[in-house]
């Protein structure tokens, strides 16, 4: 090994003893014999550039960007979709009604939360025909509120179960008073000996034995003679994008 590396440094010193003794000769010629080389070599290197085989980190930068664009494009058509989706079942849902008892569909144009006082919004008035005590229907039928106020193209309205309101209704054939909590949901006291179970309707007389609500829980206490029955919607009102509106 350290025979071959003495050689090689003679080699070496004899290469560049007789380039000083020839006048630069041999470098010409090396030049002569590398040049076509290192042109091969440039032309390789600018085709891997132009081809965006090595990308600085601006163009990195803008590749990323154009992706996270491409993936909030798709995000928003997927949310889209749900939410026209949700639309067409809500809007099915109400058909029978339409087909059963006359009225209107409305779009609802307020958030359900907006209000503390259990009000909306809906985006239908006295121009088509919406007058002041009109029922307010969700998909299934049941009765989620009336009409109060009434403008020439919006309605507000006011939710059977707005707080401190209450209504007169039918719960296992027992007559109760049902007193509105706010929220879709509602308290109602039962006498003890009437059997009360998770998921029974709750139906209004006054408006035309419709129902209004269904059993959520109900507690009995042995120091009372009433049961506290909860009730609740089977609908999700804050989801809700379209009501019917029956005359």
């Amino acid at each position: 090994m350290r025979r071959r590396l003495i050689m090689a440094s003679v080699l070496v010193v004899l290469i560049f003893a007789v380039d000083i003794f020839t006048g630069g000769a041999v470098r010409n010629d090396l030049r002569f014999v590398l040049s076509p080389v290192m042109r091969v070599a440039g032309s390789i290197w600018r085709n891997v550039a132009d081809n965006g085989y090595f990308l600085d980190r601006r163009s990195l930068e803008a590749r990323i960007q154009q992706l996270q664009d491409q993936l909030s494009h798709m995000q928003q058509d997927e949310a889209n979709f749900s939410v026209l989706k949700q639309q067409d079942e809500q809007l099915k849902s109400l058909v029978h009604l339409a087909t059963d008892t006359p009225g209107i569909t409305a779009p609802i144009v307020s958030s359900l939360h907006a209000s503390p006082y259990g009000t909306f919004l809906v985006g239908a008035g006295k121009s088509d025909g919406i007058e002041k005590g009109d029922l307010v229907i969700a998909g299934g039928g049941f009765v989620i509120g009336r009409i109060s106020d009434v403008g020439d193209r919006s309605a507000l309205v006011t939710e059977l179960f707005a707080p401190n309101t209450s209504i007169d209704a039918i719960i296992d054939n027992a007559q109760v008073v049902v007193e509105g909590r706010g929220g879709g949901n509602a308290h109602a006291k039962v006498p003890h000996g009437i059997t009360v179970s998770v998921g029974d309707p709750v139906t209004a007389p006054s408006l035309r034995g419709k129902p209004i609500g269904i059993v959520g829980s109900a507690q009995s206490q042995v120091t009372s003679a009433y049961s506290d029955v909860y009730i609740g919607m089977p609908i999700n009102l804050q989801s809700l994008q379209y009501v019917y509106i029956q005359k």
